[in-house]
């Protein structure tokens, strides 16, 4: 049982990392500053929250073939991908932060609600 609360932890610890860098490539106006934001602390914030998912998933006994794993996987992936593009331009654009900002919003959606697959006990 300590173990799981040490990861759901860390697996937040990461979440807020990520959103910070997240926030932060968002707000600053420096290019520069906004290649640190991402790869300095959203970048290593998804690794930590991939990393205490996955370890959670073996601790639980949950496929992570869920769909909310999915979805939180493959948005995140497009939140990253999406900022990663953003630091690498001079200008930020509405449609890059927005391509960064909503996919994030909804892998906490997914995180919290944890929808399952029809016909497949909670």
């Amino acid at each position: 049982m300590v173990t799981y609360r040490l990861l759901l932890l860390l697996k937040f610890v990461g979440v807020v990392l990520y959103g910070g860098g997240l926030v932060g490539a968002l707000a600053t106006t420096s290019a520069l500053d906004r290649k640190r934001a991402v790869h300095a602390i959203a970048s290593p914030g998804l690794v930590v929250t991939w990393t205490a998912g996955y370890l959670l998933t073996l601790q639980l006994n949950v496929a992570l073939t869920e769909p909310w794993i999915l979805g939180g996987l493959s948005l995140s992936l497009v939140s990253q991908l999406s900022l990663v593009a953003m630091a690498s331009r001079e200008r930020r654009t509405w449609v890059g932060a927005l391509l960064a900002a909503v996919p994030f919003f909804f892998v906490l959606v997914l995180m919290i609600f944890r929808p399952r697959w029809p016909g497949v006990d909670p």
